[in-house]
């Protein structure tokens, strides 16, 4: 666990709050994502409310951008409760170029069943720690 611990530590990505049309974020968590136009595809604009600290009656989505993994890469994201227990993960092929996921849980029912604090979302590509979003849970 140690090891593991530090590992995230070094490969940590910091979460900024301001979007820029030339850089955007890659990994980040936010509060809703809303389908502007209709199409039922993840758009990058239409994830609202980029923040790292999230209410008992609020949902947490943690979104990931992958632009530079050849397809077919495999992509998993863990969710991890304070206690370092694996509460959620999944994993899924890179299948285009531009491929934007999420991870969408209540803190409510999170913390419900774990407790408040810092939880982190991590995202790897084909085994290798890549992103590591940090969250604080709170009632």
């Amino acid at each position: 666990k140690k090891l593991l611990f530090i590992l995230l530590v070094l490969t940590s990505c910091s979460i900024t709050h301001k979007r820029s049309a030339s850089r955007p974020l890659h990994y980040f968590a936010c509060k809703t994502w809303t389908d502007r136009n209709q199409d039922g595809v993840y758009d990058y604009y239409e994830f609202e409310n980029i923040k790292s600290t999230f209410s008992s009656s609020e949902q947490v989505l943690f979104v990931g951008l992958f632009t530079t993994h050849p397809l077919g890469s495999k992509i998993t994201f863990r969710l991890y409760a304070p206690d370092g227990s694996i509460v959620h993960e999944f994993t899924q092929p890179q299948l285009f170029k531009g491929t934007l996921l999420r991870s969408e849980h209540s803190v409510g029912e999170l913390i419900s069943g774990k407790s408040t604090g810092v939880w982190e979302g991590v995202w790897d590509v084909d085994d290798d720690v890549i992103a590591v979003t940090e969250v604080n849970l709170i009632y």
